[in-house]
């Protein structure tokens, strides 16, 4: 059976980081307003740097985080083909100590929402490049890197902006929802 890594924030799920910003600036950000990776680079130093201690000491971003039109139901479908293994990062090197708490709510959630996924199959990491596995699915074309035969990006405002010739030299498909990597990855119920 072939391995299968799955990114979490911004491929399965998405919405939280960006409320948690919006939430501290009271203000009205849409995902499209920000075009990079760190939805807080936003703000000055000074404030992200007050941010950052706010959002580890409060908050904990999975409890209003919304799901990527079906992604959940095509992971499960992917499933039953494919051996997966959700792999997020959790680390944030300007907060080694304190993003530890991103774990445990990572877990959480997968577990809870992603009942057929074997938490021994949840990797909390800090780099996925050495996660050895057949495919590999995320938003952050970084994560792309190392091993995988077939590397899919899914579409977020952040990558828009790696041209398809950029990702076609990586050896990267863009996709741009769940319904384009159930049709890449499973073909009349068979897998790749």
């Amino acid at each position: 059976m072939k391995k299968l890594m799955i990114d979490l924030d911004e491929t399965i799920c998405t919405g939280g980081y960006l409320e948690a910003v919006n939430e501290y600036l009271k203000t009205d950000y849409k995902d499209t307003d920000i075009e990079t990776y760190f939805v807080e680079d936003i703000m000055e130093d000074e404030e992200k740097e007050k941010f950052l201690d706010y959002f580890y000491k409060n908050v904990n971003i999975y409890k209003n985080i919304h799901m990527i039109p079906d992604s959940i139901k095509v992971i499960e479908a992917l499933s039953h083909e494919y051996e997966i293994y959700i792999t997020t990062a959790f680390v944030d090197k300007r907060r080694v100590y304190e993003s530890g708490v991103m774990a445990m709510y990572k877990y959480q959630w997968i577990v809870e929402n992603m009942p057929f996924i074997d938490p021994k199959k949840i990797i909390l990491t800090g780099s996925k490049d050495i996660v050895m596995c057949d495919i590999k699915i995320d938003d952050k074309v970084s994560n792309l890197k190392g091993y995988g035969d077939i590397k899919l990006l899914l579409t977020q405002p952040h990558n828009e902006k790696f041209t398809l010739e950029e990702l076609d030299e990586a050896g990267i498909r863009r996709v741009h929802d769940w319904a384009q990597v159930k049709a890449i990855l499973l073909k009349d119920g068979e897998s790749l």
